[in-house]
Order: C-alpha cells, then sequence, then structure tokens
C-alpha cells in the first residue's frame, strides 16, 4: 500500500512544483509590468501584490512538505 502513496504523493508534488512556476512567472510578470508603467498603478500594483502573495505561500509550502525539484527526479 505504501507505494500507491508514494505514486500519489509524487503526482501531486509534480502538480505543486508546476503551480509553483506559473506562479513564480506570473508574480514576475506582474512586478515588471508595474516597474515599465508610467500611468497610474493603483489596480496594476494590487495584482502584483496579489501575484507576491500567492507566490510566496507556495514557497512556504514547498518548504513545509520538503519539496524541491531535485527531491522530485530521484
Amino acid at each position: 500500500m505504501s507505494w500507491f502513496r508514494k505514486k500519489i504523493r509524487n503526482e501531486y508534488d509534480e502538480r505543486f512544483l508546476r503551480e509553483l512556476s506559473q506562479a513564480k512567472e506570473n508574480y514576475l510578470m506582474k512586478r515588471h509590468l508595474l516597474e515599465i508603467s508610467y500611468d497610474d498603478h493603483g489596480e496594476l500594483e494590487a495584482q502584483m501584490k496579489l501575484a507576491e502573495s500567492l507566490y510566496y505561500f507556495y514557497i512556504r509550502e514547498a518548504k513545509k512538505r520538503r519539496v524541491s525539484l531535485t527531491t522530485l527526479r530521484s
């Protein structure tokens, strides 16, 4: 039964790492847009803060789960 749990855990870890990388790309894109924009950035700044919060949440969760790309490949 433990092989089944390990298989499912690995699948969820892979999915989690994909979502983490997407959150990172989204955060970096929003931050870059905020840096280069000249207009009022109220809305854009709020979107960037939301993306930043989500990205840092994923980072904390990865540390708690002890998941990284190197542990996933083993």
